[in-house]
This record gives C-alpha cells, structure tokens and sequence, in this order.
C-alpha cells in the first residue's frame, strides 16, 4: 500500500466513470487509501466539476458516453476553457493495452494512464508520481504499462479481493451490484445486435468487458472482448455466432462468485 506524503493525503480527487461497478472499486478503493474524491459520469461532468473545484488530480475513464475522455482532456488543457486549472494531472484509465495507446493519451494532453482493472499497486504508483508532495511541481514520468491481463479460470477471487484491499464485505457488495447490474447491460447488447447497430454493440462490450475484469470475471471479460473487436471491425459474423455465448458465461460466472447457491 502507498504511504502517501505530508499534503498528498490531502488531496482531492475527480474521478470520471461511467461503469457503475468501476466507480464502485475506484471510490472505495481511494477512500481506504485516505484520499477524498468525487464522482462524474462523463466528460462534460468533469470539466462542469473543475470549473468549480481545485482538483489535485483526475482520473479520466476514456471510453465515455457523451464526451469521452480525449476530448475533455482537450478541453481542460485549452487556455480558454473555464477550469481552475489547465495543469491538473490527469491519469486515464483504460480497458485497451495496445500499441499506440500511450501516445494517444499524451497527445491528447494527458499525464499518466493504468489499465483496467486497476490493482491497488498500480493505482499507488500512479497517484504517488503526480499527486502533489511538499509543495513539489509535478513532472512528466514515463507511463507505467500493465502487463495484458491474464487467462485465468472463471472467477479470480483473488484479484477482486486484491482491488478492495482484501475488504470481504466491500466485494461482497460490489459482486451485488455487478450482478444486478450485468443483465441489462447483456440485453442492451443483445439489443444493439439485433439492430444490426456494431458501434453500440462495440460500446455495450467494452463496458461489459470492464465491469467484468474488474470484478475478476475473466472468462466473461475475454468474451466480451472478443465481441468488442468483432464490432469495432464490423465483423457480424463473430457477434452472431458468439453472442449466444454471455448468458452461459454469466451463469458460471455467478455461480463462481455464490456456490453456495449452486447445485
């Protein structure tokens, strides 16, 4: 865990999530770290939030609906714009681990990015380069990169467990509502398929493919990936052959996280 300095413990933080069970892991996880933060949805939220607060730091999802987060980096670094700050140190947070991601962040402005599912150490690492310590600028460190995530069976309890800082109550909650909130978002894809409408079928995986890593969901995330792809290069044969797939994939899924509740 992080030791934070003498005025990073301070510090206020804005998180921009628009996935319910990220927000959850992001929020809990920087309040045990003793760090006060806020809360956004989109990208025109975040730039409404730091016209009126000073900010120490953003952490920017970038796959947002709306104004995703290049844009609204963009328009915090524009001079013209009415954010207290220009400067504040913004650390993305995305699902993709490819090549040229890096630069696209930096070019659009931003300092620092960490994959998702975010472990505490690299979350850590991240906040301790840019949080502001003893009156210290900031400085432009080289981006920290996590390795892609692995294969791994069903369910990686551990992993979960490793994000909310080994809180069995608070994964206890966040396994809720990620299964509460998981159907709809399966039937909203389904929805999009069967329209024949790829970008939202691309924007409905992705979000399932991060909700599900981050809860340790990693058979349901890989699927969800692999239909994200597929619809990011129009490929509706993938999607129709392997959309029947994520019911059976949730199923398992939730029967790893309540085997009590399992025959």
């Amino acid at each position: 865990m992080p030791i934070f300095a003498l005025g990073q413990d301070h510090a206020r933080i804005l998180v921009a999530e628009d996935n319910i069970t990220n927000q959850q892991v992001a929020m809990c996880t920087l309040e045990k770290l003793g760090l006060r933060a806020d809360l956004v949805v989109n990208g025109a939220e975040a730039i409404e939030a730091l016209e009126t607060i000073p900010y120490n730091l953003v952490l920017m999802d970038v796959q947002m609906p709306g104004m995703d987060g290049f844009e609204a980096t963009l328009r915090i670094r524009d001079p013209h714009s009415r954010v207290l700050n220009h400067q504040v140190p913004i650390i993305a947070m995305t699902a993709h681990a490819l090549p040229g991601d890096r630069e696209k962040c930096l070019a659009a402005g931003m300092d620092d990015y960490v994959i998702k599912p975010v472990g505490l150490a690299a979350l850590g690492e991240a906040l301790g380069k840019w949080l502001p310590s003893n009156g210290e600028g900031r400085q432009r460190l080289a981006v920290e990169t996590n390795p892609a995530f692995p294969e791994t069976p069903v369910f990686d309890r551990a992993a979960l467990l490793d994000r909310v800082l080994n809180d069995e109550e608070l994964a206890g909650e966040v396994i809720e509502g990620f299964l509460g909130d998981l159907p709809g978002q399966i039937l909203l894809l389904k929805n999009s398929a069967a329209a024949g409408d790829a970008r939202h079928v691309e924007q409905q995986a992705h979000k399932i493919r991060g909700a599900s890593a981050t809860v340790g969901g990693v058979a349901l995330s890989a699927l969800a990936a692999t239909l994200e792809q597929a619809a990011r290069t129009g490929d509706l044969g993938i999607i129709s052959t392997r959309l029947a797939e994520l019911d059976a994939q949730f199923e398992a899924l939730k029967a790893a996280m309540n085997p009590e509740t399992s025959d």
